[in-house]
């Protein structure tokens, strides 16, 4: 089996020691100490509603390459490969796994209100390399590319090219992103995938991936959100000491909030 994960034209990479973080409310980040395991759902569970999906540009230029072929023939032809494609990228959507991160050298307060909802929230520090290294070889990791959905393409037919790009609308979240898809045979990791994947209970249909990690290696700070209550702050530090983690940095100790 596979020890290195293979580069892919479809996860660019950025630097190794790139700060990653990721904000959650408080729920999120007990069930992640709680477990041990990063919680992947599927990119058709996320918020986004063209997540996964062509931008217009690719639409139309289908279209165009459907007007231009001289024959009726060709034109089914071409009908017939755009319409698979779309058949394609909505199955990948539904199942393909997605842990998504904010690239930036300090915390920043526009991802508090984005991602979390209440005062008793948390965000986790890590890098690029660090969660590189906790993830299974045949987890691809890499930075998301954004473009003007209305009028780009994507530059390959790739099925990854659709989960690794997104409307320019979000480029404010600068965002790292690790996609796991089933791998087809043990050789690759299929065995490890399965073990390590899940329905839920409460919401059947609700599949998530959730790879064991390495908490101590993986979190390289803990912060609290910026109006978080002493309370609180109490209780996160208790569950972090009970797992060998670190407590909470100070405010005075943080990066300034951008």
């Amino acid at each position: 089996m596979p020890e290195q994960p293979h580069a892919h034209p479809a996860f660019p990479e950025p630097e190794p020691s790139v700060m990653l973080w990721r904000y959650m409310d408080v729920g999120k980040f007990e069930w992640l100490v709680e477990h041990g395991r990063l919680f992947m759902p599927t990119a058709g569970q996320l918020a986004d509603p063209l997540e996964g999906t062509a931008p217009e540009g690719e639409l139309r230029w289908w279209q165009r390459a459907a007007a231009m072929v001289e024959s009726d023939e060709k034109r089914r032809i071409v009908k017939h490969n755009r319409a698979f494609l779309a058949r394609m990228a909505q199955a990948f959507r539904s199942n393909c796994y997605v842990s998504c991160w904010h690239m930036n050298t300090r915390e920043n307060g526009l991802m508090w209100s984005c991602y979390t909802t209440q005062p008793q929230s948390v965000a986790i520090r890590t890098t690029y390399e660090a969660l590189r290294a906790n993830l299974p070889f045949y987890v691809a990791v890499g930075t998301v590319r954004y473009m003007d959905y209305a009028s780009a393409r994507l530059p390959t037919m790739n099925m990854f090219e659709y989960v690794m790009h997104k409307d320019s609308y979000y480029a404010f979240e600068c965002e790292v992103r690790a996609v796991a898809f089933r791998p087809p045979v043990d050789e690759l990791g299929r065995a490890d995938f399965l073990a390590n994947h899940f329905e839920s209970k409460n919401f059947p249909g609700f599949l998530v991936f959730a790879p064991i990690v390495d908490l101590a290696k993986l979190i390289q700070g803990v912060m609290l959100h910026p109006e978080a209550s002493p309370a609180f702050g109490a209780k996160i530090t208790e569950l972090c000491l009970s797992k060998g983690l670190a407590g909470p940095e100070p405010r005075g100790n943080r990066p300034p909030v951008s």
